[in-house]
């Protein structure tokens, strides 16, 4: 005798085979978009303050040392930044001032250590050889930094607004770029060709600034 077996029915007489397969994908949809919202990074915080700040004079200028960098100085050369945003900031305020007012035995040094290599390194480089620094920065044009500013930020390259102060009261921003070359945070100097402005006046420091204010 032949048999027939039939699949099973729900109370509606519908088949549950295409009810289970439903409440399967369901099921599946859900676990997919719960795992997808647990892979979600948080992104960098750009104003978190640099920790355990301590300041030790360049040239005349006091210059921030934290947890965050730098690590280490070699002939004049600051070198050790970690790779968030705040070893970005105190990098691109260390390296700008560095860079500006190291004598004629620290220069070329601190160029290597600190800075990308690139045309505009080279081209600096040709420019400082025809100046002559040999003590520290007079103290009417010395920089006195009083904080940064993140504008733009990747683990690779960071935009930083660094703020100082001068012995007339008057304040100045420096727009600079740092990258993440050979293990640490360096400067890149801007080619010859570009047309904004490194350094602009300002009046008031931005609500969102890091302030790093050095003594006086």
């Amino acid at each position: 005798m032949n048999s027939t077996v039939s699949p099973a029915a729900g109370r509606t007489g519908r088949p549950a085979a295409p009810r289970a397969a439903g409440l399967l994908s369901a099921v599946l949809l859900a676990g997919a978009v719960g795992c997808g919202s647990g892979d979600a990074t948080a992104p960098p915080d750009l104003s978190a303050p640099p920790t355990n700040v301590r300041w030790q004079p360049f040239q005349g200028v006091p210059l921030p040392r934290t947890d965050q960098g730098p690590r280490a100085e070699t002939d004049g050369a600051a070198t050790g930044f970690e790779q968030t945003p705040t070893g970005a900031g105190v990098a691109a305020m260390v390296h700008a001032v560095r860079l500006a007012i190291a004598d004629d035995g620290q220069w070329s040094n601190i160029v290597a250590r600190e800075v990308v290599p690139s045309a505009a390194k080279d081209e600096w480089a040709v420019n400082r050889v025809q100046v002559s620094i040999s003590g520290p920065a007079d103290p009417v044009y010395a920089p006195r930094l009083l904080g940064y500013r993140i504008t733009e930020y990747t683990e690779q390259r960071a935009q930083v607004d660094v703020y100082s102060e001068y012995s007339d009261s008057s304040k100045a921003v420096n727009h600079t770029t740092v990258e993440w070359f050979a293990q640490d945070w360096r400067l890149r100097l801007p080619d010859s060709g570009a047309t904004t402005r490194p350094i602009d006046p300002v009046g008031e420091l931005p609500s969102d600034t890091v302030k790093l204010e050095a003594p006086k």
